[in-house]
C-alpha cells in the first residue's frame, strides 16, 4: 500500500482533536508530514524510509530539536494511519529505535543579558518612544524566572505578588505553578505598568495598541535586539535555558530547578542545562576523596 498525499486526510482533525496542541505546533507538524510525504513520493511507508527520512534531516544540518520534532510529527501520522487501519501498530516499535544525538545548548551569561538590556535604548529615536520598560522587563521575567514564551505572554494583573516578589505561571496542561523572581525583574515590572503600560485588558505585557503581546512579537523583539547587540542569535526559550543554567552553575538542586521550569521528568530539565568545563573541575576537587583535600 502506498502512502501518499492523501495520508494528509483526516490528519489536521486528528492532531486539533486527539492531541490538543497549540496553533503554532499544529502548524507545525503539518508541515513537517507533508515534508515527509513529499520526501517519500509514492513508496510504502515503512521504519528504513523513516530512518533514512532522519538521517537525511541531519546531513542538512538542522537543530537536534529540528530533527527531534521532526521525528514526533512522523510518529503522529504513523498513529492516525494505523487508527485509520491502514498502517501495521508494529511500525512504532521500530521507529523507537531511532537514536538522534541531543547536544548541548548554549547559554547566555548575565553579562550578554545585560548587553541585551543595553540594546533596548540604543534603538532608533523613533522607536525609543513606546515599550523601552516593557521589552526590559520582559527580558528579565524571562531570565530571572525561566518562564516560557507562551507562559509571558499569559501573564495577568493579578499573577504578579510584588510583596513576595512571585510569580503565578499557568503552564503547559493548565498547570499553574509559583515562581520566585528578583527584586530586579520585580521592579522592572512595576515601574512598565505604573510608567508606560497602557491598556483596558487584564494582560500584562502588552502591545503598543493595547493588546496582548503574542510569541511572535517577543521573538522579533529578542532576535532584532541581539542583532544589534552583537550577541548571539536569542530566543525566548536561550533565556529560559540560561536562567536554568545559571542557577546550576550557583548550586541550585536538580530538583528545584526542575520545579522552577514545570518540566515533568527531570531528564527534560538536564538537557537544558549548560555545565561549565571549571565548574565541573570545582566540583571533581572538592568532592573527590583524592581531590583537592587530599593534596592539601
Amino acid at each position: 500500500m502506498s502512502y501518499g498525499y492523501n495520508s494528509m486526510d483526516g490528519f489536521d482533525t486528528y492532531i486539533t482533536t486527539e492531541l490538543g496542541l497549540s496553533q503554532e505546533t499544529l502548524s507545525a507538524y503539518k508541515r513537517d508530514v507533508q515534508e515527509f510525504l513529499d520526501f517519500i513520493g509514492t513508496q510504502t511507508l515503512t521504519a528504513q524510509l523513516i530512518e533514512i527520512f532522519v538521517n537525511h534531516l541531519k546531513q542538512r544540518g538542522l537543530k537536534s530539536t529540528t530533527v527531534r520534532r521532526k521525528c514526533m510529527s512522523v510518529r503522529c501520522l504513523c498513529h492516525h494511519l494505523i487508527g485509520m487501519g491502514r498502517l501495521d501498530s508494529n511500525i512504532l516499535g521500530m521507529i523507537n529505535s531511532i537514536r538522534i544525538d541531543r547536544r548541548t545548548s548554549d547559554a547566555l551569561d548575565s553579562k550578554d543579558v545585560d548587553t541585551l538590556i543595553s540594546a533596548v535604548g540604543k534603538r532608533t529615536p523613533l522607536l525609543r518612544t513606546a515599550n523601552i520598560r516593557r521589552d526590559v522587563a520582559t527580558i528579565l521575567t524571562l531570565y530571572h524566572s525561566g518562564l516560557r514564551a507562551s507562559e509571558l505572554c499569559g501573564l495577568n494583573l493579578d499573577d504578579i505578588d510584588f510583596s513576595r516578589r512571585t510569580i503565578r505561571v499557568r503552564g503547559k496542561g493548565n498547570c499553574d505553578r509559583i515562581v520566585p523572581t528578583t527584586p530586579r525583574c520585580a521592579q522592572a515590572i512595576m515601574e512598565y505598568i505604573d510608567l508606560e503600560r497602557k491598556s483596558e485588558t487584564n494582560a500584562i505585557f502588552v502591545t503598543t495598541n493595547g493588546q496582548r503581546i503574542t510569541r511572535r512579537a517577543v521573538s522579533d523583539m529578542l532576535t532584532s535586539l541581539s542583532r544589534r547587540a552583537g550577541i548571539k542569535h536569542t530566543t525566548a526559550h536561550m533565556l529560559r535555558r540560561s536562567c536554568a543554567t545559571s542557577l546550576m552553575n550557583s548550586g541550585m538542586d536538580l530538583e528545584l530547578i526542575q520545579v522552577l521550569l514545570g518540566h515533568q521528568n527531570l531528564s527534560t530539565t538536564q538537557t537544558y542545562l549548560v555545565t561549565t568545563l571549571d565548574r565541573l573541575k570545582n566540583i571533581h576537587q572538592c568532592c573527590h576523596p583524592l581531590g583537592a583535600k587530599y593534596e592539601a
